[in-house]
């Protein structure tokens, strides 16, 4: 895959993932499911913005340019998801559906994690690799979230156990 469709491909990627959270956000009762995919899909938005202009200057320069921000925000999800009530009984709630959505999206995440992960080995410039790796970073870091919240859906009590055992502050 060329340059600048693998970097088409990343901002396609970033939408269809924006689309199903939104989605799934907006069918959900559960307030950890809808804060977590609310959020998910915000940061997908800024991602694929970021990776637009990228894409714009491909386009327009034919070739990898210097002058790529290669910097972004790290993940609020935690952040995020701390200001929940975890001992509220809602955020217990869930259904089928909710099971389902996040497992599929810990799919999409590891799926283009893994993706960037071997775009990095196939770039020879720098800062191409840089980028591809921040990219799986980012990935990573929300498939290990949703991961996160579907252990908290799944067993709550176990969830809290092991927050607790390992000195975390529930989110």
């Amino acid at each position: 895959m060329d340059r600048i469709s693998s970097v088409k491909f990343a901002m396609d990627n970033e939408q269809r993932e924006k689309d199903f959270y939104l989605k799934e956000a907006a069918r959900s009762n559960n307030p950890v499911v809808k804060r977590l995919l609310e959020t998910l899909a915000a940061e997908e938005e800024d991602h694929k913005t970021w990776i637009a202009q990228l894409h714009s200057k491909l386009i327009a320069d034919g070739a990898w340019p210097e002058d790529v921000d290669l910097e972004m925000k790290d993940s609020n999800v935690n952040e995020e998801l701390k200001k929940l009530d975890y001992k509220a009984e809602e955020t217990k709630a869930h259904d089928d559906n909710d099971i389902e959505a996040l497992t599929a999206a810990v799919q999409f995440e590891k799926d283009a994690a893994e993706f960037y992960a071997e775009l990095v080995q196939k770039c020879d410039n720098p800062k191409e690799q840089v980028f591809f790796k921040f990219l799986s970073k980012i990935e990573r870091d929300h498939m290990l979230s949703i991961e996160d919240s579907l252990s908290y859906l799944k067993d709550p009590e176990a969830w809290f156990d092991a927050t607790e055992r390992h000195g975390l502050d529930g989110a």
